[in-house]
């Protein structure tokens, strides 16, 4: 410090010699005063460092600066004295830079002499010295400039300081976070989430996530879905899936992260210590059902009180947002969409266009899981038959039924039928062309037209033998009419069989609801005019088509006005049944009576009915006994486009007088082919089967025709609710 108090001081007098040398010029003439200024008198700057450019002086500023030599002199001796300087009177309305800055060197001297004074302060006087000008030198011009300059100066540290508050962060503000619509609740339902803006998630078990806060601030909203695996796994509701919160103020603590702890009947909030989270509320569904993989809901809400600052960036599945972005629910519940329409079904296991097509509530007929399904629904739009079905707590569709085989039935109101089986794989058993998903507890499948049976106006669904479960299943498209390539218009024995398209058809199989057969046995149906029963058989079974005819031939009987319980226990009044025998007539009349029958080739074959009780002994038809009459013709064809397939026709006055009866009282008729199924085939009356005779379709038919006037199909398409 002695050292800097005397360098002080010799600065001091070197700038006294020079104002005195600098101040004689004054004294000369106003003429002679520039050239003496020019001949080099001036004294050289301060050896510090580089003075500034002073102003031509004046008479003025001479008078001024006259009497401050002795002052200059007492400041340089000012720092050894440890004496304040007294400032003239005027020059010195406030202290100098220099000054102040030795006032507190003088007063740490004071108080600690021996002590080594940090160097720093020094090193920043010393080095702000040079460009400080001596108080002695300015004159009363250059005070403006001064005080110009301090003015300056001080608007250039306000702008600094604006600068700095414009690159300062954000305070965070719960009123300026962007609105959404919205109104949470935490009880897994995600659809009051419908407006607030979802963020992807590259974890590999989370499609997606969301965050909002509550309309009044006081809570954070988290949500995010995926897919699971199991019914039992709830992997996706762990620590793997943070989310994870960086303060501004760079604090970690327990309020570092957020996870879900999960189990089936409970979920907890958990904070980075894994400890549980005051006030925290969530809600966790996992859909998938048994081993079927299945959507997941996570669904939480936590109070802000946790965060010890809401000024934080959250990560969540690799994607980041900063807390004064994320959304707040303005408490309004999410706008409830208009009643739902149908547009249309796609198989891709997302379901939502299930919304507009009514569900019916559904029981499985196997006591032993009788909760395996719970809901289904059918629709038809003309190109394809649509069926959904949802899996009860039980089992699931695939092991559904008296046999829990997973067998169903699309039955038409011609009583054809479609029977399918559903597998998990997902799959569709005998239909070819079949779409399947099976998302959770979740089926739909569609089976195309050409797949379905023939009806003339609506389609069931159903059990395989068993209950109907929805049915008036109509085509969507009006104009697009049926599958029917002929209406019917009575028939025709002809061996053509299209008359018999449109008119409703029985089911005639062995099978039982626990066959494992891919279709039906075969479809039977009998037609009177009055004066002629006829009947019609198909079959495409690999089984049947294998007797190539003997399954038409053999086991046939008719049965007139009998109980249908009678029939169906085998105690039916045989007196008034009739047993065909198939025999046939050549050209020429003769009667062959043990024509070959069965193992036939591919071919259409057409024979004479005679009674089983026939004595055999006429040859010719144009020479029959009593016993031996003939009462109608049968043509089979057998092989062709992969089926089998008979008509028949009895003359009724001739079976009656057979019978011993009139012809009038042959009311009720039933028929059973025996090699094909126990199944007995109906004209009239109730039925066994689907359909009962010609006049009960056009009854039905004429149902369906009056509830189309009344827009059958918006009592088809029920609304969401």
């Amino acid at each position: 410090m002695k050292v800097k108090t005397i360098v002080k001081g010799t600065a001091a007098i070197l700038t006294s010699i020079s104002l005195f040398f600098s101040s004689m010029p004054v004294m000369a003439t106003e003429s002679d005063s520039t050239p003496q200024m020019e001949a080099g008198e001036q004294p050289p700057a301060p050896a510090e460092g580089p003075q500034e450019q002073r102003q031509p002086k004046t008479a003025e500023s001479e008078v001024i600066q006259q009497p401050q030599e002795p002052t200059k002199e007492e400041e340089a001796q000012e720092p050894e004295q440890q004496q304040p300087q007294e400032p003239v009177k005027e020059e010195a309305q406030e202290p100098t830079k220099e000054e102040e800055a030795q006032e507190p060197e003088q007063e740490e001297e004071a108080q600690e002499p021996e002590q080594q004074q940090p160097q720093k302060p020094e090193q920043e006087e010393e080095t702000q010295k040079p460009e400080q000008q001596p108080e002695e030198e300015k004159s009363e011009t250059d005070k403006p400039k001064d005080k110009a300059d301090k003015d300056k100066t001080d608007d250039s540290a306000a702008e600094e300081e604006t600068e700095k508050e414009e690159t300062v962060p954000q305070v965070f503000s719960l009123e300026q976070l962007p609105s959404v619509e919205g109104s949470i609740a935490v009880d897994g339902d995600l659809s009051d989430w419908a407006k607030v803006t979802e963020r992807a998630s590259d974890a590999s078990n989370v499609d997606s996530w969301k965050t909002a806060f509550s309309a009044d601030g006081s809570t954070l909203y988290f949500s995010y879905t995926g897919s699971a695996g199991t019914e039992w796994d709830y992997g996706f509701a762990g620590s793997g899936n943070s989310f994870r919160f960086t303060y501004a103020d760079g604090t970690s603590a327990e309020d570092a992260s957020l996870s879900i702890n999960a189990w089936q009947t409970g979920a907890a909030v958990k904070n980075a210590w894994y400890g549980d989270v005051q006030g925290a509320s969530a809600a966790v569904k996992n859909e998938a059902h048994g081993n079927n993989a299945g959507p997941y809901t996570v669904e939480f809400a936590v109070p802000v009180g946790f965060f010890h600052n809401l000024d934080f960036v959250l990560e969540f599945g690799g994607v980041s947002i900063a807390s004064r972005d994320i959304e707040r629910v303005n408490g309004q519940p999410v706008e409830v969409q208009p009643q739902p329409v149908y547009t249309g079904i796609a198989i891709d296991g997302s379901y939502t266009d299930w919304a507009a097509v009514a569900k019916t509530d559904v029981d499985c007929p196997n006591e032993q899981h009788k909760g395996c399904l719970s809901q289904a629904a059918a629709i038809y739009d003309g190109d394809w038959f649509y069926i959904y079905i949802k899996d009860g707590k039980g089992g699931n569709a695939s092991g559904a039924g008296t046999h829990a085989n997973g067998k169903f039935a699309i039955v038409s109101d011609l009583g054809y039928e479609t029977d399918i089986q559903l597998r998990t794989t997902p799959a569709v058993g005998g239909v070819d062309g079949a779409l399947a998903a099976y998302v959770g507890s979740e089926w739909e499948i569609a089976i195309p037209k050409d797949q379905l049976p023939k009806y003339r106006e609506s389609l069931s669904f159903g059990f395989y033998e068993g209950d109907v479960i929805i049915s008036g299943i109509v085509n969507l498209q009006p104009d697009n009419g049926n599958n029917l390539e002929n209406l019917f218009n009575g028939i025709h024995y002809d061996g053509s069989y299209d008359d018999w398209e449109d008119y409703g058809h029985s089911t005639i199989e062995y099978a039982t609801a626990g066959s494992q057969e891919s279709q039906i046995d075969a479809k039977g149906a009998l037609y009177f005019n009055g004066e002629k029963l006829f009947a019609h058989v198909v079959t495409n079974m690999p089984q049947h088509l294998q007797e190539a005819g003997g399954e038409f031939t053999a086991a046939v009987t008719i049965a007139f006005n009998q109980k249908q319980s009678d029939l169906q226990n085998g105690a039916y009044d045989s007196k008034m049944a009739f047993y065909p025998m198939f025999v046939t007539v050549d050209a020429n009349g003769a009667i062959n009576w043990g024509p070959q029958l069965s193992g036939l080739p591919e071919g259409t074959y057409e024979y004479y009915i005679a009674s089983a009780d026939a004595w055999r002994t006429s040859t010719n038809i144009n020479n029959l006994n009593e016993m031996d009459q003939l009462y109608g013709k049968m043509m089979m064809t057998v092989g062709k486009d992969g089926k089998d397939e008979m008509e028949l026709y009895l003359e009724l006055p001739m079976i009656a007088r057979k019978l011993g009866v009139d012809k009038t009282d042959l009311k009720e008729i039933a028929a059973q082919f025996g090699r094909i199924g126990r199944q007995w085939i109906y004209t009239a009356g109730a039925s066994t089967g689907p359909v009962a005779g010609v006049s009960l379709c056009v009854a039905a038919a004429g149902l369906i025709l009056l509830y189309k006037k009344k827009n059958l199909l918006e009592m088809l398409i029920a609304s969401a609710k």
